[in-house]
């Protein structure tokens, strides 16, 4: 059996991780061990990752683990209780950028060989990682009293703005996936992201302070949604099922705690 054939079966296994560390967190009394269930998956996937033999720079790896862990602990630890939610916006909005990035790098250093369906992917994965950096940035900003939702009457009143940035979005991706390598594909690049970090934001601001919570779990969908598109321009299986498995949750439980909180203000 080749190393290549074990990373797949790890991956499998840490997907099967995944699923059921999920099913255990929605319940309380067993929240606790499918955190931990999922934190093993997790951190078999990345050591099986990282020992690939195609890895050139373990080094610069192993110190953004070691940085982006060191930090993010600390951080959540200094924060007080009751910003809770914007120091989870803020870290999504991180992670979600470091995603565009990725994606960018995928197009800027390997635009030839990607054909029509790498284009969607990579389409999918700029734009949902630009819906949830804009909207969790904006999310931070509200609950952190930096913006007030009435400063942009506009988003409160024309909601086909969320079915124009969808327009704009599909239209250029299905150009820019037809011709990766044209001169002109950086444009449409450039037109999705920045219609994706539009919608972010149109989804964040009308919302008020008690429903901003399963708006943040929404946009936690996209950049979910946007990790599983990246895992198949980068060959990643875990990435496509964890992806997809994250996507699917956060939307049920948006609806979930849409439809509590609709049952609260009756």
């Amino acid at each position: 059996m080749g190393f290549s054939t074990l990373i797949h079966i790890v991956y499998v296994l840490s997907a099967v991780a995944f699923i059921i560390g999920f099913k255990l967190s929605r319940q309380t009394e067993t929240a606790q061990n499918g955190r931990l269930i999922s934190g093993v998956g997790m951190v078999a996937a990345i050591l099986v990752t990282v020992l690939d033999r195609h890895v050139a720079r373990l080094d610069y790896i192993l110190l953004g683990l070691l940085a982006g862990a060191t930090l993010g602990v600390a951080w959540i630890r200094k924060m007080p209780q009751e910003v809770t939610y914007a120091s989870v916006a803020l870290l999504n909005a991180l992670g979600a950028a470091a995603l565009w990035l990725v994606t960018y790098a995928q197009f800027y250093a390997r635009p030839a060989g990607q054909g029509f369906t790498g284009g969607l992917a990579l389409c999918v994965s700029a734009a949902g990682s630009a819906v949830a950096l804009a909207g969790t940035l904006a999310a931070w900003a509200h609950l952190t009293g930096r913006m007030k939702p009435g400063q942009f009457p506009l988003f409160k009143k024309w909601r086909l703005g969320y079915l124009a940035c969808f327009a704009v979005i599909t239209l250029s991706g299905l150009v820019f996936a037809s011709d990766v390598v044209a001169p002109e594909a950086a444009r449409y690049f450039a037109v999705f992201s920045i219609a994706g970090a539009a919608l972010g934001v149109a989804l964040v601001l009308p919302d008020s302070m008690q429903r901003l919570p399963s708006t943040i779990v929404l946009l936690h969908s996209y950049s979910a949604a946007a990790a599983c598109a990246a895992g198949f321009f980068l060959q990643n299986a875990l990435m496509v099922v964890a992806g997809a498995l994250v996507c699917s949750g956060c939307v049920a439980l948006h609806q979930q705690m849409s439809h509590s909180g609709s049952n609260e203000s009756a």
